[in-house]
């Protein structure tokens, strides 16, 4: 009766840290703290997690790994991307949970990702998909340095921490959208001012000459616009 308890206060235990875990996601207040916060909760509640770290993938099939909690696992991320293979680009691509018990098992599916893995002693690993929208999407990749390290219980808790983790992530992400939006918008109103000013046009005039500008130079319009905003500041006198 005893060991039943132990394990029903430890798993207990796991689910309090799991909805503590969702308050501070709503506490968040950019993407960069919403990823180290995931890495860190995902770490602090799964016992057999000893690395973790978040892929994403972004526009024109680009894999970035914008965090992890160790620089092995940005080695691996390296090699996921330039190969792309791997459990993390599984789950990223296809798959929704993708399980490692042993990554000597895998030399043939991932013949440079599962060697580059267990040359770093890394064994198994549990990824998650956090999100997939079109050609944007993102995994939560645990590793362990143990041979079948994560049960049914890191599964089941993981998918819903994933869920979650997932969620707080795109709301992150799409707020920082909205920040750039409106700071882009000010930069060009700022600029088209100036113009509208300096030549005597109208609204209309001075953003297409932005436009022409952009075009002409490649360069995006808001960095067009903020050239012009520095270039029109007073100089300084050394």
């Amino acid at each position: 009766m005893g060991r039943y308890q132990d394990v029903f206060t430890e798993q207990d235990e796991r689910l309090r840290d799991f909805l503590a875990t969702g308050r501070r996601f709503a506490a968040a207040t950019s993407v960069e703290e919403t990823l180290q916060l995931i890495l860190t909760s995902a770490v602090d509640t799964s016992p057999a997690t000893d690395l973790a770290g978040v892929l994403l993938l972004e526009g024109r099939g680009k894999i970035t790994s914008p965090a992890t909690t160790d620089e092995v696992v940005n080695q691996l991320d390296e090699i996921q991307a330039e190969h792309n293979e791997g459990p993390c680009v599984a789950s990223i691509y296809d798959e929704e949970l993708v399980v490692v018990q042993d990554f000597a098992d895998d030399l043939e599916r991932w013949p440079h990702f599962a060697r580059a893995a267990l040359d770093r002693d890394v064994h198994s690993s549990l990824s998650f998909q956090l999100f997939s929208e079109g050609k944007r999407a993102g995994s939560l990749n645990l590793f362990s340095h143990r041979k079948h390290a994560f049960g049914e219980d890191d599964r089941i808790l993981g998918a819903l921490f994933a869920n979650q983790a997932g969620l707080a992530l795109r709301g992150a992400q799409r707020v920082a959208q909205l920040d750039r939006a409106v700071a882009s918008r000010g930069v060009i109103g700022t600029a088209k001012g100036i113009l509208m000013e300096r030549f005597g046009i109208g609204d209309d005039e001075a953003f297409q000459r932005l436009v022409r500008s952009s075009q002409d130079t490649n360069i995006k319009l808001v960095d067009v616009a903020q050239w012009l905003i520095d270039e029109s500041a007073p100089k300084r006198e050394g």
